[in-house]
């Protein structure tokens, strides 16, 4: 399972989704399973500006956050040679960041209901800038049901609901291996 090629043109594993999906958690999972760098994007920006999301966010707003998210994936795309890539909730919104994706990568939309989102993100010690400033779990449901929308344009869907985190590599290998079976990408 883990002898796993991937296309010539993708390079990249990149996990999409909405916010407490687990998309860091099984980015380092594939990482050590597949031999590839894992790279979280909000970490790499944090590094960047050598302070927290939330803190950005505050401080420069969110449109400033948005275009430093756009460079910075951009760039790690552009200059790495393959990876294991997780992706901030709201990095595959962006149509620039989405077709450039779509060119270089194999996307994976790790889905998430929303007791499962909630849940997390109240769990999280990480807080959560776009969820800090919703009143109630309705308000929630609704964003994650217009970014499904965006994120269903990913190559390989994965329900995460019930999943264990070994259940879950295990499925997105799965996935990947079949899609890979299937695509005529690695011509």
């Amino acid at each position: 399972m883990t002898s796993l090629t991937l296309p010539l043109k993708k390079k990249f594993i990149v996990l999409i989704g909405f916010m407490g999906a687990g998309k860091t958690s099984l980015g380092r999972s594939l990482s050590k399973k597949l031999n590839l760098p894992h790279i979280d994007t909000d970490y790499e920006i944090e590094k960047i500006k050598k302070m927290r999301i939330n803190n950005i966010f505050e401080f420069y707003g969110e449109s400033y956050f948005r275009d430093l998210e756009q460079d910075t994936i951009i760039n790690i795309i552009s200059k790495n040679k393959a990876a294991i890539i997780s992706l901030g909730g709201g990095s595959f919104l962006n149509f620039k960041i989405r077709e450039f994706i779509k060119k270089k990568c194999l996307s994976i939309w790790i889905s998430v209901d929303i007791d499962t989102a909630y849940e997390r993100i109240n769990n999280s010690k990480n807080i959560r800038p776009i969820f800090s400033k919703m009143k109630s779990k309705n308000e929630l449901e609704i964003l994650l049901n217009k970014r499904n929308l965006i994120y269903k344009e990913a190559n390989i869907k994965i329900e995460a609901k019930k999943l264990n985190k070994s259940r879950l590599l295990e499925k997105v290998l799965f996935k990947i291996n079949k899609y890979l079976e299937n695509s005529n990408e690695n011509c």
